[in-house]
């Protein structure tokens, strides 16, 4: 949505400077598994917190994994309340699938959430699987970018 690392590009929503939570899936899946064998009570509600860190400490990590800086661009709340955002070099081969504006309306729409923080999970006591299930360790972004891209 926001990275394209083969590209070495990056349309940031906002600032850059929002958290946003990062959770793999594999992570996911090991939390739910747990969860739905465990005899513990369910909670109403549940999070599972991988990774939190900006886009521009992500981009920062894919830099560092790729060796070479990327062309950032930086879509403004105004420019995201249009329905627009920077098209990425990846964005063309998904037309075909999902026309241009169309994508671009979806992409906006997340990028003004991630603009406003709405991906800053707020991981309260009760309601975090992580603090149910420490032995599962979730993966960061920086392990995840480093094995897929790392030199």
């Amino acid at each position: 949505m926001v990275l394209d690392i083969r590209a070495n590009a990056a349309a940031i929503p906002g600032t850059g400077d929002e958290s946003v939570v990062f959770t793999h899936t594999f992570d996911v899946a090991k939390n739910v598994a747990e969860l739905v064998t465990s005899k513990q009570r369910w909670s109403e509600k549940s999070i599972i917190a991988g990774d939190k860190i900006t886009w521009n400490e992500f981009v920062y990590i894919a830099e560092q994994a790729r060796g070479t800086k990327f062309n950032v661009t930086y879509d403004t709340i105004d420019t995201l309340k249009q329905g627009k955002v920077t098209e990425l070099p990846s964005h063309p081969q998904v037309y075909p699938f999902f026309p241009k504006e169309a994508l671009q309306g979806m992409l906006s729409s997340f990028g003004l959430a991630f603009a406003y923080g709405e991906f800053d999970l707020k991981v309260d006591s009760g309601n975090s699987l992580n603090e149910r299930f420490p032995n599962i360790e979730p993966r960061t972004v920086q392990e995840l970018v480093q094995e897929a891209w790392g030199n």
